[in-house]
């Protein structure tokens, strides 16, 4: 089978991270794919180092076609995508399937209407997001969760991380640097209470962003919070935490508690959207339903001094993000690609 994945990001956050997890998983099946993306992006830089993949660039979602080789599938991954895949099912019948991986709502446009409406399969990256979408569409939304990454972390790469932050327990998170979004100010004032009992402690925020300059000003120069920035070894970072928490306002579902989790790291998660499905019931990670600083720090305590718990998340969370890895997760992908193709056998 031939997939074309599209996806015209800028940058690269999750949704690219897992664009290409899943171009690896199909890979390692055995699938021929064409990635669409814009020029000199990370992802089109990535994807020529890491996949065999032919890379085709386009600005807008009007060009690149002429380019494209003929394919079986189009995967979109991202809003502009889904506007190049529409073309492209206007000019040569190609089916598509679009990959919602944000909570906010899609564009009252006829365009953007018709162009969810052409789509042969929706998918969601969480059951969250997919009730959203169907609610908008009138339409069966399928569920596949984001696929945690294939990490591979270096024990004297972790070793050094963790001499240079001078302190433990190391308490980290990963996203960008949008507190609006992923509360990183939660995050601070909740590692202000903890180190009243904890003073050795470390807060560790590995990612960037617009707010950056403010969190920093917050967390008022205390040389505990370390601000790592962007990095190439996420793994090694992750491998160094303690706990792992993730105190997100929104989230669609939140790859980066998977990531954790393969790695054996505790995580502490909020309820937002799609996070409930990873962390369960208090199953495989603790939930804080709320922002309050002082529910954080109590949770990251908990899950420091009870060794009992701490075991029990850490085994349910590694069997559950397992199950969600690369290779499962193309498969998921895969049998929606069949179940589209022989629709569209069954309809000519």
């Amino acid at each position: 089978m031939h997939i074309v994945h599209v996806n015209f990001a800028r940058g690269f956050r999750g949704g690219e991270r897992q664009t290409l997890n899943l171009m690896h998983g199909l890979s390692n099946l055995g699938h021929k794919q064409t990635l669409v993306c814009r020029p000199s992006s990370e992802l089109m830089r990535r994807s020529f180092h890491e996949t065999n993949a032919t890379i085709i660039t386009s600005k807008h979602p009007l060009l690149g076609h002429r380019n494209t080789p003929r394919a079986d599938i189009i995967h979109v991954h991202e809003a502009r995508g889904a506007y190049w895949a529409l073309l492209e099912f206007a000019l040569r019948g190609i089916p598509y399937i679009i990959t919602r991986r944000v909570v906010n709502p899609i564009s009252s446009s006829w365009l953007t209407r018709k162009v969810y409406a052409k789509a042969s399969v929706l998918a969601g990256v969480s059951a969250d997001v997919a009730l959203r979408l169907s609610a908008q569409t009138i339409r069966k939304v399928e569920v596949i969760l984001d696929s945690c990454s294939s990490l591979n972390p270096s024990f004297d790469e972790v070793k050094r991380i963790r001499e240079n932050l001078g302190g433990s327990p190391i308490i980290g998170h990963v996203g960008v640097l949008h507190d609006k979004v992923k509360s990183q100010s939660t995050l601070i004032k909740a590692f202000a209470l903890l180190t009243e009992k904890l003073p050795q402690a470390r807060l560790v925020l590995v990612g960037s962003g617009s707010d950056e300059i403010a969190l920093k000003t917050f967390a008022a120069n205390d040389k505990r919070i370390v601000f790592a920035g962007q990095q190439n070894n996420v793994a090694d970072w992750l491998a160094a935490m303690d706990v792992f928490a993730f105190p997100s306002r929104v989230e669609a579902l939140g790859s980066s508690v998977l990531d954790a989790m393969i790695l054996s790291v505790p995580v502490v998660a909020s309820s937002a959207g799609g996070l409930p499905e990873i962390t369960g019931a208090n199953e495989r990670g603790l939930t804080v339903s709320d922002q309050d600083p002082a529910s954080w720090s109590t949770a990251i305590l908990r899950l420091l001094e009870d060794d009992a718990l701490q075991s029990r998340l850490v085994e349910a969370g590694k069997k559950f993000a397992e199950e969600n890895n690369v290779d499962a997760h193309a498969k998921r992908y895969l049998s929606l690609y069949e179940h589209m193709l022989k629709s569209t056998l069954a309809s000519t």
